[in-house]
Order: structure tokens, then C-alpha cells, then sequence
């Protein structure tokens, strides 16, 4: 899929780590995210501050979230810090931040959702306060773990990461029926993480039965991302990230089942989606972007 021939897309799952940094430079990831026909694209990162750089670096098309971990180890168990809503409120406050995130709450080593907890509720009314999404990677066999957590926030915008990772359609679609302020992204549904073992397409490429359902159900809810976070073949998380080698793959993975939806479908899940849940922040990143900025609708250019 070459971008002359792709619609343009928001990739709103993307990572700048520091083991990322360490092989790739900015300059690098933005000549392949234009190769890819993005058009804005939401970027974390560990440390926080190089997403940041790396928007500031871009001309503002790529817009920085703030993932709070405030050590690179506290990935598992960053709602026990105690630091984290004030260092996440100074973000924001800042300006320099425009959403939290991404944020993992993977069962065994997260609490109960069932109850508040004052740093996982509060970073929900962070960002109800603040009008900004909240990326929450939410990790467990059964759409009930996450299910309280929507429900008690129905004000905050949730952007469930990878819709539900290991979850099937079912599961999903149960929970973004109880939940209308959650919208999903597809991100490492691809063929290289969570579609090996939980694939959302058949052999040809296409959307399964269950998945093609859900998505046409919830045409208007669905976004689209890379996550450009891989280890190749033996690699272990202690040697550089090269999964932005991968984004051009990964992309074209989506671009597939995308192409079999009808049009005007694959233009929500490209782009329109993207543009209505970011509002002015995603027209403003787009507009920003050399290649889109005379665009006021889609598609374009």
C-alpha cells in the first residue's frame, strides 16, 4: 500500500522510548510516518519528555501524551506512586502535554477496579478536568475487570488500547455498549503481537465475522494506530526497540481489512473518527503537517 494509494490516517498509537531513541532519530520517524500517509499522529513515551521533544520537533503534527511512569521500571505498578497525579496535572498545566497516557493496568499486578483508587480514578478526573483523552492499556481476561472504572468516569473521553489486547469481539462490543465514552484502537491487533494467538483476520487478510460485526456496530468509535513497540527475534527488553522498522508493516496490515469495508467506513477509521474524538487538537496537529495542510475534509489531500 503505497501512500498514493491509502487514505489518510491518524496513527493514534505511537511510542518515542528512550531504548527506541537510541536507533532511531525524529528525523527517521517522520519520514516514515509520511511515508505512510499520516496525517497526525498521539505519541508517548518513557521518559515522558522525549514524546514532547519529538512533537516539538515535528511542528506540533504529532501531539505528545503523557505516560506516567516517572521511573522506567514502574511500567507494572506506577498507580502505587504517589507522585503521579501532581507530576501529571504539571503536565498538563504545562501545555506541553496534551493527554495521559498510555497507561497499563494489566491483571496481576493492578488492583481492583472495583473501588476507587486514588491514582487511577484520579487520573480520569485529570483528564475530565482537562478535557483530554485518557490511553488506558487495560489488560484481562474479561471485559468486567475494566468495566467499573468506564462507568464511574462517564465524563472522561477512554481510549482503550488495542481494543481489549487478548479480549474477542464479543467481550468488546459488551463493553463499549455499557460504556459510551470509550472508543478502542486496533493497535497490536496486527499479525506480530496480539493477533498470533488472537487474530481479528482470516487468511486473506480480511476482518473475521465477530470483528467485521463489531466494527461495523461501532463504525463511529474505532481508531487506528501502530504502537511501534517490538523486539525482533530474539531480542530481549534489555537491547534497543527497532519496531518503528515495522510501522510500514503493521500499517499495511490495517490498510488490508480497512480496504475491504466500504468507503465510507474506511474514511471514519482512517481519519474522521480520529479528527471527531481529538476536535480542535486533531484538526490543529493536521493542519500542521506539511502534506495536509490545506485539508478541511476528508478525505485528503
Amino acid at each position: 500500500y503505497a501512500a498514493d494509494d491509502a487514505l489518510p490516517l491518524a496513527d493514534i498509537h505511537l511510542h518515542y522510548n528512550a531504548d527506541q531513541a537510541e536507533v532511531i532519530e525524529a528525523g527517521e520517524v517522520m519520514q516514515i510516518l509520511h511515508d505512510n500517509n499520516v496525517a497526525f499522529g498521539i505519541v508517548s513515551s518513557r521518559p515522558p519528555g522525549l514524546a514532547a521533544d519529538l512533537a516539538e520537533e515535528s511542528g506540533g503534527w504529532l501531539v505528545p501524551f503523557f505516560m506516567p511512569y516517572l521511573e522506567p521500571d514502574r511500567k507494572a505498578d506506577w498507580f502505587f506512586d504517589d507522585r503521579v497525579l501532581a507530576a501529571s496535572r504539571e503536565a498538563l498545566a504545562s501545555g506541553r502535554f496534551k493527554g495521559l497516557g498510555e497507561m497499563h493496568l494489566i491483571v496481576g499486578f493492578a488492583p481492583s477496579l472495583k473501588k476507587h483508587h486514588e491514582v487511577i480514578d484520579g487520573m480520569l478526573e485529570l483528564a475530565a478536568e482537562y478535557d483530554v483523552v485518557a490511553l488506558i492499556h487495560a489488560e484481562a481476561s474479561n471485559y468486567r475487570y475494566f468495566l467499573p472504572l468506564c462507568l464511574r468516569h462517564p465524563q472522561a473521553k477512554i481510549l482503550w488500547a488495542h481494543a481489549g489486547s487478548v479480549l474477542p469481539p464479543e467481550q468488546v462490543g459488551e463493553l463499549m455498549r455499557a460504556c459510551p465514552n470509550v472508543w478502542i484502537d486496533m493497535s497490536a491487533r496486527d499479525h506480530m503481537r496480539y493477533g498470533q494467538t488472537n487474530p481479528i483476520v482470516g487468511d486473506d487478510g480480511h476482518l473475521l465475522p465477530g470483528w467485521n460485526e463489531l466494527i461495523l456496530a461501532f463504525q463511529d468509535r474505532v481508531l487506528v494506530g501502530s504502537d511501534p513497540y517490538y523486539y525482533e527475534g530474539d531480542a530481549t527488553w534489555d537491547t534497543p526497540n527497532t519496531g518503528w522498522n515495522f510501522v510500514t508493516e503493521i500499517i499495511s496490515f490495517h490498510r488490508r481489512w480497512l480496504a475491504a469495508l466500504p468507503r465510507e467506513i474506511q474514511v471514519k477509521l482512517t481519519l474522521d473518527n480520529a479528527l471527531n474524538l481529538f476536535g480542535k487538537l486533531g484538526q490543529d496537529a493536521m493542519t500542521a503537517n506539511p502534506v495536509f495542510s490545506r485539508c478541511t475534509k476528508t478525505p485528503c489531500p
